[in-house]
């Protein structure tokens, strides 16, 4: 018996060791396919677009099905804590909102994302559970933005060719917008300066300070105003958020690869400009190698430090403190006169340096400048200068521009009187000619009446790289992204009044966007990612991302003031530090609108929440027969998780169907690229630009064939197209072609018609209502009914008048297309010939 039993207890001993390591073998295959999820997507242009975006979800859900099985089976929770439920109310205030959308294609994405940001939070709260799997899974996240700030890198250089990674002297790495670019690296910048402090290998804080210094190297490049503002802020985040005895560290840090970037960062344009930027690559392996000898010596002044008193190593921070300040200011405020110029041999071309001035309105002002001029063949002018003014909307004016012949060499003032609308000056410094120069030496303003408040114009700064200098120079509230930013949240408030409690669904910008704005301009996206939500799902999504922002601050707040060791705080801070830096640069532009960095984002949120859950049961241990599992929410997760990737699958089916019938189109294969588009109808319903590209091949056919059926057909399908986006002006438009094409006058009017309503200030919109209606009136004059022919003509005519009175309320008023005057003026000629 007692052999039995001692088999027995070997037999059940074996399995468990084998059920604890098949666990630990799934668990850590979760973990891998998390590390994917969260790491790989910034290399897909940011997963702003569909066709990278839903595989992502696909996928996601498929990791997330099966792992709510095996939670299931194991009776382990997924949803316990307030915060879970509060990210999970954003979810629902998109759901809902769909019920509610002018685009429910769109507000169907939008839903669609969110589920997918939650899964990832969810699966980061149960997998990274203790703080090896949490430092780890910070690393990630610092990798996958080394890696985006060495695709910019090595794309400004002319190694890699990521199309729209450099563009217009600014790198955008792989999400192909600065902003969104700068707003990662520097937020993982943070990150990896806390982790510096979390190893004590000294060597590995010097792969550390490598990594920050090509984060911060192509973060500056970014030339990102906004990120550059925010960022002394949030350090300093970071550092109240610190330990004790560590609160140093990421500052002593910064300044040593600011130091080691500072070389890099005066050569970087002359560079890349130049006919070798391959020669970038040098500087940045010398700023990386820098870097890693300052961090690694650096790790021992701060042992040092650590060793010390308090009072001490305050003295010492804020020494450096000093230092650096007065550094700082040196760079921000030395100058050097400015230089342009043409060599003998070197073609005219613009050479120019803009600064920017705050002045008041409706002022007489004074230029004083000292200029030393070149122009020995007598060319055109040596140099100009041209100031503009600027209003709130940062729209231009000129005001003055002088243009300099002579050779000279001597002080010169320049009068003149700003407008009333003046909120700031941009004045700019000209050279064009070849063998011609000019060097301005020092450049003051003030007002003709005070002498004494003179401003000084920094020419060119002494430090700092020419573009730089300008996006430093040019950090305004009154710039002109500032003021466009804040015109869009004014028009966004205008599309809120009219759906406030649920929103407009998701997209709700895009979509209405045209019909509320307070002058032309073209943007799909807010600018400000809460202003998004309110717009997408109103006052209940307004109240779930409150209830969620708070659960998180508080879940924060938790675990700064528990206890924990100096490793956990350290892991607390660096996510804490990159939440708010996510949010803080959301606030501002359109970040979140790119899913990589709100998967990021998510991931983050996912941390604080693990180390709240790991507290909680650290504290609370279970108690025995107490039911702490709830299968319902496991079950729920489950569905959803099959619900979204069957849709995700799906939509992103019809996507590869459309597309193969656009390739189809433009061969001009009608028939094939028709069925194309039949299966990207059925595969997706709700896009209205696929139904519309389906009607279109059907009308094509039907009209070659004659075949009423089929034409009828076309005209339902287009229909439905504008039924699902109402406020698209260009289906409505392409209705309205449709029904007059196929005679139904009426119909074709009101829709073109309807194509200006709700987007009034497009010029376009009117020449093609104009040209509607001047061609239903030459058809009815060819079959000699004057009567109508008349009606029509004299409603071409009227659109003119539409045209201003919609014109007059922009306020930045549109010229009337050439094309319309000349249809309107047929239209007044044709008139005079009816008897």
């Amino acid at each position: 018996m007692a052999q039995k039993a001692a088999r027995k207890g070997k037999v059940n001993v074996n399995v468990e060791k084998s059920s604890t390591n098949t666990i630990f073998t799934i668990n850590i295959v979760f973990y891998i396919s998390l590390f994917l999820l969260v790491a790989l997507p910034p290399y897909f242009r940011g997963m702003y677009f569909d066709n990278e975006f839903l595989p992502t979800i696909g996928i996601t859900s498929i990791v997330v099905v099966i792992w709510a099985l095996i939670k299931i089976f194991k009776k382990e929770p997924i949803i316990t804590e307030r915060l879970d439920y509060a990210a999970l109310s954003l979810v629902g205030a998109y759901f809902i909102s769909t019920f509610f959308a002018v685009n429910i294609r769109t507000a169907i994405g939008e839903t669609l994302k969110y589920v997918d940001y939650v899964f990832i939070y969810f699966m980061v709260s149960r997998l990274a559970n203790d703080k090896k799997k949490i430092w780890v899974l910070l690393n990630v996240l610092v990798l996958s933005s080394f890696g985006v700030a060495v695709v910019g890198l090595l794309s400004a250089a002319g190694y890699i060719n990521y199309n729209g990674s450099w563009v217009g002297g600014r790198i955008n790495s792989t999400f192909q917008y600065a902003n969104t670019a700068a707003s990662f690296m520097m937020a993982f910048l943070f990150v990896n300066f806390a982790l510096i402090s979390y190893t004590e290998n000294k060597y590995i804080k010097a792969l550390y300070g490598i990594e920050a210094f090509v984060q911060f190297y192509a973060y500056i490049f970014t030339l990102s105003r906004g990120a550059w503002v925010m960022f002394p802020f949030l350090f300093l985040f970071l550092i109240i958020m610190m330990p004790k005895g560590k609160k140093v560290e990421p500052f002593i840090y910064l300044i040593g690869i600011v130091v080691a970037s500072s070389l890099p960062i005066v050569k970087f344009n002359s560079i890349v400009n130049g006919p070798k930027p391959h020669n970038l690559l040098m500087w940045i392996f010398v700023g990386a190698l820098l870097s890693a000898i300052f961090t690694y010596l650096i790790s021992f002044i701060v042992d040092a430090v650590n060793k010390i008193s308090l009072k001490v190593g305050i003295s010492i921070i804020v020494i450096v403190g000093i230092l650096s300040s007065i550094g700082g200011y040196m760079v921000l405020t030395s100058q050097m006169p400015l230089t342009l110029s043409h060599g003998q041999n070197e073609a005219d071309s613009l050479k120019s340096v803009t600064r920017f001035v705050n002045v008041d309105a409706d002022r007489i002002y004074v230029l004083k400048y000292t200029v030393k001029s070149e122009n020995s063949e007598n060319r055109d002018w040596a140099y100009g200068i041209t100031i503009d003014s600027r209003n709130d909307l940062d729209q231009p004016t000129k005001i003055k521009d002088v243009y300099d012949k002579e050779s000279f060499s001597g002080e010169k003032t320049i009068e003149f009187s700003t407008l009333k609308d003046t909120k700031r000056l941009a004045i700019t410094f000209i050279n064009n000619f070849k063998n011609t120069s000019v060097t301005f030496k020092k450049a003051y303003i003030y007002p003709k009446n005070n002498p004494k408040d003179v401003q000084n114009i920094m020419l060119k700064y002494k430090y700092l790289p020419e573009n730089v200098a300008s996006r430093i120079q040019d950090i305004s509230l009154s710039s002109h992204s500032s003021s466009e930013r804040m015109q869009f949240y004014k028009d966004g408030f205008k599309i809120f009044k009219d759906y406030p409690l649920f929103g407009a669904g998701g997209g709700a910008w895009a979509s209405l966007y045209f019909k509320y704005q307070s002058y032309l301009y073209w943007t799909t996206q807010t600018h400000n990612y809460f202003m998004q939500v309110l717009l997408d799902t109103g006052v209940v999504g307004a109240a779930a991302i409150i209830f969620f922002l708070i659960a998180l601050i508080l879940s924060i707040f938790k675990l700064y003031k528990a206890e924990m060791d100096r490793y956990e705080r350290i892991l607390l801070a660096s996510a804490a530090t990159g939440i708010l830096s996510l949010y803080a640069h959301a606030a501002m532009d359109f970040d979140l609108s790119l899913s990589a960095v709100t998967i990021a984002l998510y991931a983050l949120i996912g941390i604080i929440n693990s180390m709240s859950i790991s507290r909680k049961e650290s504290a609370t241990p279970i108690i025995k027969g107490k039911k702490l599992y709830n299968g319902y929410y496991n079950y729920g997760v489950l569905i959803v998780g099959i619900v979204v990737m069957f849709i995700s699958f799906s939509l992103s089916a019809a996507l590869r169907y459309a597309e193969k019938g656009d390739s189809l189109v433009k061969t001009n294969n009608i028939g094939q690229a028709m069925q194309y588009y039949k299966s990207a109808v059925s595969y997706d319903p709700w896009n209205a630009k696929y139904r519309m590209s389906y009607g279109q091949t059907l009308a094509s056919i039907a009209d070659q064939t004659k075949d009423a059926a089929t034409l009828q057909e076309a005209m339902n399908e287009e229909q439905k197209a504008v039924d699902l986006e109402p406020f698209n002006s260009q289906l409505s438009a392409q209705l309205g072609a449709f029904y007059l094409a196929h005679g139904q006058i009426d119909k074709g009017i009101q829709y073109v018609k309807k194509a200006v309503e709700v987007q009034p200030l497009r010029p376009e919109n009117y020449q093609q209502l104009a040209d509607a209606y001047n061609k239903v009136g030459m058809f009815y004059l060819q079959n000699n009914n004057k009567v109508k022919a008349k009606e029509y003509l004299e409603k071409a005519v009227d659109v003119e008048n539409l045209f201003n009175e919609a014109n007059s309320k922009s306020e930045e008023p549109k010229p009337m297309t050439d094309t319309m005057k000349k249809i309107v003026d047929n239209s007044k000629q044709v008139l005079k010939g009816i008897q």
